[in-house]
């Protein structure tokens, strides 16, 4: 069973609907793609699962709990990890700092008893300082762990939002256009880790516009086109999808 579903999501904007009847499944242990042109409706699928804007359809199911009800602060606490389209990082704080946010939110929600107990049964706590340290050293990021984010390039700061979203400990991380800035060297990197994480038992839902990349790492992709989901399948199959072709892959 998929660990976040969506079925028939759905948000209306005005007479305008953004979204339509989306159904996601992202299971533990691959990296599930959401790809389709600017406009499509990404975003906002990420935003309706994180609580940021509330559905006018549909649900969103967690851990096979639905979860429409609940606000965006407890999606979080319950293991719903995500990085920006815009990134979003403390450009005045060092790399390190931000990371620390990130794990001193995670033990902070370990003093309420409300939180779901699977969020920290993934292994032995360690101190702070040594768990920032790894996640510094895995993103590649220890040389310029001293530097305020606002001096780093954009490739290297989407790396640290990275490594702050998995300081909380998601079960499933959403990333939105995480190789945006990124060379390719970067980008090779980030599809590695990426798998790597998968590996490890973490969901992942990519949004990504860097194609061969989601070709690379992706079990499934699901490909939107206002608002709707036109295709899904194994990589291959959408590289074959003539629809897909026609609407966002440049074929005729």
């Amino acid at each position: 069973m998929a660990l976040l579903e969506t079925r028939g999501l759905s948000v209306r904007f005005g007479g305008h609907l953004a979204v339509s009847s989306v159904d996601l499944d992202v299971e533990s242990g691959v990296v599930t793609g959401l790809i389709g042109p600017n406009g499509a409706g990404k975003t906002t699928t990420f935003n309706l699962i994180c609580g940021v804007l509330g559905a006018t359809g549909g649900r969103v199911i967690f851990d096979g709990r639905p979860i429409g009800s609940l606000s965006t602060h407890y999606r979080a606490r319950l293991g719903i990890g995500r990085t920006f389209q815009r990134l979003e990082v403390f450009g005045s704080m060092t790399v390190r700092e931000n990371v620390l946010v990130g794990a001193e939110i995670r033990q902070a929600w370990a003093r309420f008893s409300h939180v779901s107990p699977q969020l920290l049964a993934d292994g032995e706590e360690l101190p702070l300082g040594e768990e920032v340290e790894l996640l510094v050293e895995r993103l590649g990021l220890a040389a310029v762990a001293d530097v305020r984010v606002g001096e780093l390039p954009t490739g290297q700061a989407r790396l640290v939002e990275i490594a702050r979203a998995l300081a909380i400990r998601p079960r499933v991380l959403l990333l939105d256009e995480p190789a945006s800035g990124l060379d390719d060297t970067e980008t090779g990197h980030l599809g590695e880790l990426m798998q790597q994480l998968a590996a490890s038992g973490l969901a992942i839902l990519l949004v990504e516009h860097d194609v061969p990349l989601v070709m690379k790492v992706c079990a499934q992709v699901n490909v939107l086109d206002f608002g709707q989901v036109i295709a899904r399948g194994t990589p291959s199959e959408i590289q074959a999808n003539e629809v897909v072709q026609a609407a966002y892959l440049g074929g005729s």
